[in-house]
């Protein structure tokens, strides 16, 4: 296995990585391939890591360094949320069976419900430590993404009718964050590392999906929502407060279902990272009015889904509006190339009953009461089969009164200009793993360990 020298890993994460193309190519940091059920290279399983739940903590990985002892326990930590209700009851193996588009070998992080569970919900702490993710040389400062894919089973499938308020969030990424505060010692929650804080450091993510398909989730530095706050979260929230940076500080999330659903349920995770769009091709992005960007595709149906947040408000309500443009190409897509990019004519809130005549392309927001964009759409097959990654790029076309379409409530005008001039991207793996995993450009082979 190839691993990263510790003074530049863009992580981790838990399965292999992979970037959108850099320069430079690297091998794995820490994956799944290298494990089977509850064996998994450099951790070690226990039955009650902490509650009576169960998962692994980390023994020690040439990426990752050793396990430490904090106030409350052992970590890093990989175990079981635990249920809202007694009869959520989730259980966790590595699959070899199934995986990321990306890769036609290896294997997939599988949380899944026992027979015996009824709530249908499954959960998962990914990483719980005492230390942020920046002190184990995972992120830095300029750590602006977290990238990872993500499959369901069991979950309702979404409302695509198009009318208003009929969307809603169901899958949640919580993080937390902390640091040291020289001026005191931490005792608990909220007093920083190894708990949570200085403060209040718990934030959401929020995604709109439904089951068997992969989606590509692409997080940024701009949460949806903040404990208990309902004030508008900036982007990059800690910083204001602290001149910290919120990947760099990052010690805990978890993910889950957050709704009860049907009939029993199961999520994989694969491919896990972290990097900086500075590296990348296009590092003037959208980091207001679109942001938690995920981009999903059904090959059964030709069937593509985007979703992403406008957090560009700060109040929300009927006049609220905003409008999108998404296009797609072979390629890396940028700034000064977009309009070179295919036009993708969206089949969800897009058309002349949600915007103009003149752009029936562009896409709004299912209402202005939410944050929430979501679309479908389709790829030409015949297009899709030459591609080994296809790039996705959306941009704000938000025009203050323009964009009006024929069908209330989308019959008004946006309610500003756009907030940002520059475009968001995001890419989707397909066809197997022709493509390697990739690192930041500032990655030499110097970096580079060969085991």
């Amino acid at each position: 296995m190839n691993m990263i020298g510790k003074s530049q890993k863009p992580f981790l994460g838990l399965v292999f990585l992979m970037a959108p193309v850099f320069a430079v190519d690297a091998g794995m940091l820490m994956d799944f391939n290298q494990g089977a059920g509850h064996d998994w290279l450099g951790w070690q399983w226990q039955d009650d890591v902490a509650y009576g739940n169960q998962g692994w903590v980390l023994m020690e990985t040439a990426a990752l360094g050793k396990g430490a002892n904090y106030n409350w326990g052992y970590g890093p930590r990989v175990f079981n949320k635990g249920g809202y209700t007694p009869e959520q009851i989730n259980k966790v193996a590595i699959d070899n069976s199934t995986f990321a588009p990306s890769t036609s070998s290896g294997g997939s992080f599988k949380v899944y419900e026992t027979p015996e569970s009824t709530d249908h919900r499954t959960a998962w702490w990914v990483w719980y430590d005492g230390q942020p993710l920046s002190e184990r040389g995972v992120t830095n400062d300029n750590t602006d993404r977290m990238s990872f894919y993500l499959k369901t089973e069991g979950m309702k499938e979404l409302d695509k009718s198009g009318g208003n308020e009929v969307l809603g969030t169901n899958f949640h990424i919580g993080t937390y964050l902390c640091w040291r505060d020289p001026s005191k010692p931490a005792y608990g929650s909220g007093d920083g590392c190894p708990y949570e804080g200085p403060g209040n450091q718990h934030y959401y993510h929020y995604l709109t999906i439904e089951s068997d398909m992969w989606y590509h989730v692409l997080l940024d530095q701009h949460p949806q929502h903040r404990r208990g706050s309902k004030e508008r979260v900036p982007n990059n929230p800690p910083y204001s407060e602290a001149g910290k940076h919120y990947f760099a500080q990052l010690n805990q999330y978890y993910i889950e279902i957050r709704w009860g659903q049907p009939e029993h349920t199961a999520m994989y995770l694969d491919e896990i990272q972290y990097y900086a769009t500075s590296d990348s091709e296009e590092p003037d992005q959208n980091e207001e009015s679109i942001t938690s960007l995920w981009v999903g595709y059904k090959a059964s149906k030709n069937e593509w889904q985007l979703g992403f947040h406008d957090m560009s408000w700060a109040s929300l309500g009927d006049n609220a509006l905003s409008t999108f443009e998404l296009r797609w190409s072979a390629t890396p897509i940028t700034n000064e190339n977009y309009d070179s990019a295919h036009i993708i004519a969206p089949k969800l809130y897009s058309g002349i009953q949600y915007v103009d005549a003149r752009n029936p392309h562009y896409f709004r927001r299912p209402n202005g009461w939410g944050t929430l964009a979501f679309t479908t759409f389709e790829v030409p097959p015949l297009e899709l089969q030459k591609l080994n990654t296809i790039y996705f790029a959306v941009k704000d076309v938000s025009a203050l009164g323009e964009n009006k379409g024929g069908r209330w409530p989308w019959n008004k005008g946006d309610g500003h200009d756009a907030a940002s001039p520059f475009i968001k991207t995001i890419d989707f793996a397909i066809n197997g793993a022709s493509l390697k995993p990739k690192a930041p450009v500032n990655l030499t082979a110097e970096n580079v360990v060969t085991e």
